[in-house]
């Protein structure tokens, strides 16, 4: 076996893990936040949390438009099904960092 095949497959499962429990914690803070805006609180306190909920989940979403692509794409790499060596530069120099100033 090759080490540098495992070696990959070991940091683009750890990607996936990463991304999942990161996924997650943001999920669980927004359902947080959401049973926190209920009727008879204050109106200011349910805007907070409304706003809160609104950049979770555009934090949420962002993270998913740019780590899956890329996760994706080096499977399929790794897999040996399309050679996308192409595509790494278009990830790491515009899409990654796009994504580390968004959050």
């Amino acid at each position: 076996t090759d080490p540098q095949r495992a070696f990959s497959l070991s940091i683009l499962t750890l990607n996936v893990v990463c991304l999942l429990v990161i996924s997650t914690t943001y999920i669980l803070v927004h359902k947080q936040s959401k049973g926190n805006s209920t009727p008879g609180k204050s109106t200011q306190r349910n805007a907070q949390a409304k706003k809160l909920q609104a950049k979770l989940a555009f934090i949420i979403f962002t993270d998913f438009l740019a780590w899956a692509p890329f996760t994706i794409i080096c499977f399929v790499h790794f897999a040996e099904l399309k050679d996308v060596t192409d595509w790494y530069p278009l990830f790491s120099v515009v899409i990654l960092p796009l994504n580390s100033m968004i959050n």
